[in-house]
């Protein structure tokens, strides 16, 4: 058996419904009224990594922003001209984020075979999930069935509802088991989604500038230096010039974890980790068995996909992912 399919199929306590999973969510959701969704989004999918390497890096971050921000509802795709309500997506916590198009696109093939089935906020899971296979990562049973809300969210739930570049490891656990329950193990595996895209010198500024004048120990602390040269304080290029999270940023493998371990972790957090007592042992796990770290990403994925989703009559199924219906 192939160990990169992964059923991550959480049984963890929680007020959800049979096998861990919220009410109304299953994984044949769609067995009889779209059974086709699956290979529409992966041949999509497909084709869109094809031309262009960077795609899954963008539609994880995408997902995870949706589901952070009032739950998994797809309110991140809408696009809200209206001078009275200040978009989810508006916030700046969401710069740089793009490809929402592509989930227009998804849909817009789905509806040619299934009108009105599949949600947006389903497509945007699917297609985070295969991008992240396509990119050498696990394959992720994820359990289907989430509505789209009717009520988009704000710019003001979205800067509050997502981490600052500097975050750190004390409060990312507060949020994710609070609000997700996941464990220790899975927030490190989270955080080495890392392991694809790239980060602005924007993002790396309180890192550099605002905590802390006094230089890390080793090989971090030529690292902070070269950061330092490559995004100087107050630079011009601050929003332009980018930088690898790790050294394979469009593969989704381990390679994160050693990188971190050698110093050369990029923002604030992927530093963190590799020093914090609390994490440090679970990130030489990952450095050096991959599996393990697709096994736990995997599992940490389905219970982020599955926060606070909208199901049965609480949501609908928008026709188009950017506008209301």
């Amino acid at each position: 058996m192939d160990l990169k399919i992964v059923l991550a199929i959480v049984l963890f306590l929680s007020p959800f419904g049979i096998e861990g999973l919220p009410n109304g969510l299953s994984f044949d959701y769609y067995s009889k009224s779209c059974p086709q969704v699956e290979k529409i989004v992966r041949d999509a999918m497909n084709a869109k990594v094809a031309s262009d390497p960077k795609t899954p890096a963008a539609i994880l971050r995408l997902v995870f922003h949706d589901c952070q921000v009032g739950g998994c509802d797809g309110s991140v795709l809408l696009n809200i001209n209206d001078k009275k309500h200040d978009a989810e997506f508006d916030s700046p916590k969401n710069f740089g984020i793009r490809n929402r198009e592509l989930i227009d696109e998804i849909k817009t093939k789905i509806e040619k075979v299934c009108p009105q089935k599949v949600s947006c906020a389903d497509t945007l899971v699917l297609a985070a999930r295969d991008g992240v296979a396509i990119a050498g990562g696990p394959t992720i049973k994820v359990p289907l069935g989430r509505k789209d809300t009717t009520t988009p969210h704000t710019r003001e739930e979205a800067d509050k509802g997502l981490p600052r570049n500097n975050v750190d490891l004390t409060k990312a656990l507060q949020v994710f088991f609070q609000e997700v329950g996941i464990t220790l193990e899975e927030v490190v595996a989270i955080i080495g989604a890392h392991t694809l895209g790239k980060t602005h010198c924007d993002g790396l500024k309180e890192r550099l500038y605002l905590n802390s004048t006094k230089l890390p120990p080793g090989n971090e602390a030529e690292f902070v230096k070269y950061l330092k040269k490559t995004c100087p304080k107050g630079g011009p290029n601050q929003f332009t010039t980018t930088l690898d999270l790790d050294p394979t940023p469009q593969s989704f493998d381990n390679k994160y974890y050693v990188n971190v371990l050698n110093g050369h972790g990029l923002i604030s957090l992927d530093a963190e980790i590799a020093r914090d007592p609390r994490s440090i042992d679970i990130v030489k796990k990952f450095a050096k068995d991959q599996e393990a770290f697709f096994e736990v990403f995997s599992s940490a994925f389905v219970k982020i996909s599955t926060l606070a989703v909208l199901t049965g009559d609480k949501g609908i199924v928008r026709k188009k992912c950017s506008v209301l219906n």
